[in-house]
């Protein structure tokens, strides 16, 4: 995968963590999943700052450890978001969506 489509999906990941922990801030969740959530947030930034300082000398295996870390954030806020119960539909699509985001990237990583 070229390092500005790399980019360009963290950046997405990252705009839907934004998104979760908007709601998840405006609702009324258990910390478990607001901590969750928060990680994930931070892991999102964290890749996207290194993307944009990597340039294209990002090692690869590298840009597979942020990835394999973002997705490892995002099940964990999926399993806290399942075990919190009565969560509201925002919440739960936000999380959901930089879940989906994260392992789709995963995924496509593995594949070469």
């Amino acid at each position: 995968m070229q390092a500005d489509q790399l980019k360009q999906r963290i950046d997405k990941i990252e705009e839907s963590a934004d998104q979760a922990k908007s709601a998840v801030q405006a609702g009324q969740v258990p910390q478990e999943l607001k901590q969750a959530v928060e990680q994930l947030h931070q892991q999102a930034r964290q890749a996207k700052q290194q993307m944009q300082g990597g340039g294209q000398s990002q090692q690869a295996g590298d840009s597979t450890q942020l990835v394999n870390q973002l997705e490892q954030a995002a099940d964990n806020a999926m399993k806290a978001c399942r075990n919190a119960g009565n969560v509201d539909q925002r919440t739960q699509q936000a999380v959901q969506q930089a879940h989906q985001e994260a392992s789709n990237l995963k995924k496509q990583m593995q594949m070469g």
